[in-house]
């Protein structure tokens, strides 16, 4: 019976559900703490506040590369993967600060049209878009797509997500599972996002807050028939949902999340724009070390 309800995205097999949640715990009574929030700091350190995370990661044990070479991905989530990446590269064409990463990821982009021949293997569009990737200065210095196998397994959690259905309805579920009639927010990053998305269209039950950050959600690759519900809406029974991105994130659709629904959909606010490090703009400590994404809960919690 969580009355936060964290929702993890796209990461290492081995990180458990338990090490998630204490860390993004810990950060988030650290921004509190940093922004004079002492008291609510307090109550989320020393347990009065429950805290849960709906952790899935598990579901992609089929898929985990046995060794930094091998990419173990089924073709149609071979392809979502490829189309994924793709619109990672565009992102970074589209919105990022710096000029010269726009231009390399634009370059990589016209690479990636040229004809692959059969003779190179059905994976051979996937590694090929992970293989430029990794020369982006964004995710390079991320270590997304570290070695081919990482960049693979990282594309192929969103691609798996979107083509099989055990794995989407096993995150749901571990998503409803948390949420309960005492949770008063729920808080995703990445995938997470997706998953959260389509979980509270589901939930029959009011829903204080939504804080979604670093978000793929405008994704082409996810858009594309995948997503649902379509035409993207906020849940029914959620109040008020905030969103949070930084412009360098490459996983981040898009700055204006908020033309993508309805105009009279009073639910989802702007989006709030932050600066992360450029070390990691993604990771999800650095969002929650963030006031624009921590202070939507300070009252809540």
């Amino acid at each position: 019976m969580a009355e936060l309800v964290m929702v993890h995205g796209i990461g290492p097999a081995e990180q458990t559900g338990e090490q998630l949640r204490e860390e993004w715990t810990r950060v988030l009574a650290r921004t509190l703490r940093e922004e004079g929030r002492e008291e609510a700091a307090d109550r989320l350190d020393g347990g009065a506040v429950s805290v849960g995370m709906a952790y899935y990661r598990h579901l992609y044990a089929p898929y985990v590369p046995r060794d930094e070479f091998e990419v173990r991905l089924p073709a149609p989530i071979e392809a979502v993967g490829t189309e994924v990446g793709r619109d990672i590269a565009d992102n970074i064409v589209r919105h990022a600060s710096d000029s010269r990463d726009a231009d390399e990821a634009a370059y990589a982009l016209e690479e990636l049209t040229a004809e692959v021949g059969p003779e190179q293997g059905p994976l051979a569009p996937l590694r090929m878009t992970v293989a430029l990737l990794s020369r982006l200065g964004p995710v390079a210095r991320s270590g997304f797509a570290a070695l081919s196998s990482t960049g693979a397994f990282h594309l192929g959690q969103v691609a798996a997500y979107l083509e099989d259905e055990r794995v989407r309805e096993g995150a749901i579920e571990a998503v409803l599972s948390q949420v309960t009639p005492d949770t008063k927010a729920v808080l995703a990053h990445s995938l997470g996002t997706v998953v959260a998305y389509e979980a509270l269209h589901r939930l029959d039950r009011p829903l204080p807050l939504l804080v979604t950050f670093g978000s793929p959600l405008g994704l082409r690759s996810i858009l594309k028939g995948r997503l649902r519900p379509q035409p993207m809406r906020s849940p029914a029974h959620l109040k008020r949902w905030v969103n949070v991105a930084d412009g360098d994130d490459f996983i981040v659709a898009t700055l204006r999340l908020r033309t993508l629904f309805p105009d009279d959909d009073a639910v989802l606010e702007r989006t709030r724009r932050v600066k992360n490090r450029n070390l990691d703009p993604h990771g999800a400590a650095e969002y929650l070390s963030r006031w624009e994404t921590v202070e939507p809960l300070a009252d809540l919690l």
